[in-house]
C-alpha cells in the first residue's frame, strides 16, 4: 500500500516583486529613510533580503579591497575576494550579535535578535560603494573608504534607533561601547 504525499504549492523564493522590494529598501537605506528600519524590524519575511543585502555589501568591500592591494592575478583575486567576503559576512553577524546584546542587556532595550539584525544588515548597504576602492588612486580610494565607512555607521545608528526604540544618543553609545570593546579585545589578542 502506498501513501500518497500531499504537496502544497510553494511560491518561488526569488521573484521579481521580491527583488524590486529589496532594491527599493536598499535605496531607502542609502537615503537615510528611517521608516524602512521600522518596516524591516517588523517584517519577518525580510530576513532573507537582509542577508542578501549584507552579502552584496560585503562583496563590494571584498572586490574593492582585493583589487586595491593585490596584483591582477585571477587565482589570487578569487581567493582574496572569497576570504574577505567570508570575513566581512562574519563581521556583520558578530556586530549584530554585539549590538543586540549591548542594546538588550546593557541599555535595556526590548527586541528579538532578528528585529535588530535585519535593520543592521540593511544598514551595510553603502558598503556596495567600497568596490570603488579598487581604483588604486589615493585621491579616490581613501575618500571612498572614509565616506562609505561613515555612511554605514550613520545608517547603523539610525537602524539601532528604530529597531530598539532608542534615542540617537543611546544608539550612538551602543556603537561607541561596541567599538571600544573591539579595540580592547584586539589589543589583548595581539599580546
Amino acid at each position: 500500500m502506498s501513501v500518497a504525499r500531499l504537496s502544497l504549492p510553494q511560491s518561488p523564493a526569488i521573484t521579481k516583486v521580491k527583488i524590486r522590494q529589496l532594491w527599493s529598501r536598499m535605496r531607502r537605506v542609502l537615503r537615510f529613510n528611517s521608516g524602512v528600519y521600522l518596516e524591516l524590524r517588523n517584517d519577518e519575511t525580510a530576513t532573507g533580503q537582509s542577508i542578501a543585502t549584507l552579502f552584496i555589501a560585503s562583496l563590494g568591500y571584498a572586490i574593492g579591497y582585493s583589487f586595491l592591494f593585490l596584483p591582477f592575478e585571477p587565482y589570487i583575486l578569487v581567493v582574496s575576494i572569497t576570504a574577505r567576503l567570508i570575513l566581512s559576512l562574519s563581521a556583520g553577524l558578530v556586530w549584530a550579535l554585539v549590538a543586540f546584546f549591548l542594546g538588550t542587556k546593557l541599555f535595556k532595550g526590548s527586541a528579538k535578535f532578528w528585529q535588530v539584525a535585519r535593520p543592521l544588515f540593511f544598514s551595510a548597504t553603502p558598503g556596495i560603494f567600497f568596490v570603488l576602492m579598487g581604483i588604486s588612486v589615493e585621491q579616490v580610494y581613501r575618500p571612498v573608504a572614509a565616506i562609505v565607512a561613515t555612511w554605514i555607521v550613520v545608517d547603523g545608528v539610525i537602524a539601532l534607533k528604530n529597531s530598539m526604540g532608542f534615542s540617537y544618543n543611546r544608539s550612538m553609545l551602543i556603537y561607541i561601547v561596541g567599538f571600544l570593546g573591539f579595540i580592547v579585545l584586539g589589543g589583548f589578542s595581539r599580546q
